[in-house]
């Protein structure tokens, strides 16, 4: 049997027709960091590694055998207070083998896993990074300039998890996506979203695999054990519909047998779960563990979705290309792109501590104090909180007054209204802008009080405060006249 050797951190493409191959290695303590295994170096048993539908453990030598189909990725399930071995790439899951459709059947393939030492505590911020989803070279520039260089600059952030849709089905800016995020100083975790595969090849997610890395993959942080998935099922060669896989199902199986009830989970996927066929599957696997926060885009607005279970909680973190690079462009040359939820482009931190976490939504190029906007209308005070839910109990106080309840609103945000009516009235796009075509859809986060007669007419400070149970809990201030 021919056996083929692959060098470490590297993606693996041979001549041939595939339909299994074996892979074998170990996992190792890389003491110089050079990548490659040196007999003085400790190798490690006990290390998960898999090949996202089986997890093997190593055993006492390190080592590992896995039957690996094409289209699969086989990567250590790194354990907390571990790393992966230094790479020049910054995204985490580019390091692992990905076994292409050209490999050819019957070869065995030799791939080890370097591992290093890290010192991690169980408080760290992570980005939740929805949808960049670039169409063109200058869209990507409008991610770089914008919230590529703002998560670049962040040196609180341990690393970031982008949601899917890097790109909006263009395939040939794949290279341009990795190049601007390797060129950053902080790390990433991608995920693929519908428009990240190339719907013009049969293994529909190669090109993402080869760029951006494995699609289906877990870690561990802090004590913190994050899953990711791909949930784009296909239904025909564009088409697609929200559903884990068996595959995928068999490995967070087999992943969560190996990790203790008292983890928390941090799950990330495109598609919301909430919109996901076989839903009742993935949390029945879950439903034990004491939090669970899923993580996903798909949807271009922020939204916060509930289960019969208590402790799994879902955060739809939005887009950071907003309504898809649309609008009045900012002094920088970026389009303001509002969502239709009413939400400026932005992103969510989610900071852990010993395995409790806190959400915060961040605006581009924003104070991070910026957590809601407040009107005044013929209706009283109407106030959007970006990262708010039915859950979420929002109270206001004018001046010195007692705190006062407000109530949750079905309607289109006020901020999406100004910009629908500016498009009627042609008064937007402007000269070299693009429209941005905003909808009627009511956004899930708004609410309103009727404004007390005593303060009408009045300049008043505004206090505001939004908290509920499931790591939310902001506050803000406002001056303005009633």
């Amino acid at each position: 049997m021919k056996n083929v050797l692959v060098g470490v951190l590297l993606n693996v493409c041979s001549v041939g027709m595939v339909f299994s191959q074996t892979v074998v290695g170990r996992v190792f303590l890389d003491a110089n960091q050079n990548g490659i295994y040196d007999k003085s170096e400790r190798l490690l048993k006990s290390i998960p590694v898999s090949n996202g539908e089986l997890v093997v453990q190593t055993d006492r030598k390190g080592g590992f055998e896995l039957a690996v189909k094409p289209g699969q990725s086989v990567f250590p399930i790194v354990p907390t207070g571990y790393a992966l071995a230094r790479s020049e790439s910054k995204i985490g899951n580019t390091h692992f083998l990905y076994v292409d459709t050209m490999v050819a059947t019957g070869d065995t393939i030799s791939f080890d896993l370097p591992l290093s030492r890290e010192i991690q505590s169980n408080r760290f911020r992570i980005g939740a990074i929805g949808d960049v989803q670039v169409d063109t070279e200058e869209e990507l520039g409008y991610a770089a300039k914008s919230v590529l260089t703002e998560l670049a600059q962040r040196r609180d952030v341990q690393f970031n998890i982008l949601l899917g849709d890097l790109v909006n089905d263009k395939m040939p800016l794949m290279p341009g996506v990795r190049a601007v995020l390797d060129k950053t100083d902080v790390s990433y975790w991608t995920v693929l979203g519908n428009h990240d595969r190339n719907t013009g090849s049969a293994q529909l997610n190669d090109v993402f695999n080869r760029e951006l890395g494995a699609d289906t993959y877990a870690f561990n942080y802090g004590g913190v054990h994050f899953v990711m998935l791909n949930n784009v099922f296909a239904t025909g060669s564009k088409s697609y519909e929200g559903r884990v896989s068996v595959e995928q199902l068999a490995f967070l199986e087999a992943d969560l047998k190996l990790v203790p009830k008292n983890t928390t989970i941090v799950l990330s996927q495109h598609i919301p779960m909430a919109h996901t066929h076989n839903q009742k599957e993935v949390l029945a696997l879950l439903k034990d563990y004491q939090k669970v926060l899923i993580l996903t885009g798909h949807t271009h607005t922020v939204n916060r979705y509930f289960f019969k279970q208590d402790n799994i909680h879902e955060l739809g973190a939005g887009a950071t290309c907003g309504n898809w690079w649309r609008g009045e462009k900012d002094m920088d040359g970026v389009p303001h792109a509002l969502m239709q939820c009413g939400t400026p482009r932005g992103y969510f931190t989610v900071d852990f501590q010993q395995g409790d976490y806190q959400i915060s939504y961040k605006g581009i190029g924003m104070d991070e104090k910026h957590q809601m906007d407040l009107i005044v209308d013929t209706t009283g005070l109407v106030l959007n909180v970006f990262g708010g839910s039915e859950k979420t109990k929002v109270e206001l106080q004018i001046d010195d007054s007692q705190w006062m309840p407000m109530q949750q609103q079905k309607r289109v945000a006020p901020s999406v209204q100004v910009i629908r009516d500016k498009n009627q009235e042609k008064i937007y796009p402007t000269q070299g802008n693009t429209r941005n075509p905003l909808g009627t859809r009511v956004s899930s986060h708004i609410w309103g009080l009727e404004l007390p007669e005593a303060y009408k007419g009045k300049i008043v400070k505004v206090k505001i405060r939004a908290k509920d149970n499931f790591g939310f809990s902001v506050e803000q201030e406002f001056i303005t006249e009633l």
